[in-house]
């Protein structure tokens, strides 16, 4: 089979979890680079929560566990550092959404 790139559309919030821990700041930097440095990771804008970045795949159901193993690294991350995520991702041209 033919390897494609899919372009993903990520929304991510990173939050404490509570009000007397800090880290979302070095999570979000730590995610954004992981992903940077293996799925192209762009940023809508600067200060966004809106990203985009390129999985490459093969069929559907090996992207959606791409994309899954994607969302577990990154709740792991924030998870070690006090921290947790909300995210919405999709992938327009194949209408699927995470």
């Amino acid at each position: 089979m033919a390897v494609k790139t899919a372009k993903i559309k990520m929304w991510l919030r990173v939050e404490n979890n509570n009000k007397y821990v800090r880290g979302k700041k070095k999570v979000r930097e730590s995610i954004e680079q992981l992903l940077r440095s293996e799925y192209n990771l762009r940023q809508a804008h600067s200060n966004s929560w809106e990203y985009e970045f390129d999985v490459t795949y093969t069929t559907v159901e090996e992207l959606k566990i791409r994309v899954d193993d994607i969302i577990n690294t990154m709740s792991l991350e924030a998870d070690l550092n006090n921290c947790f995520i909300e995210c919405d991702i999709r992938c327009d041209e194949l209408d699927l959404t995470w």
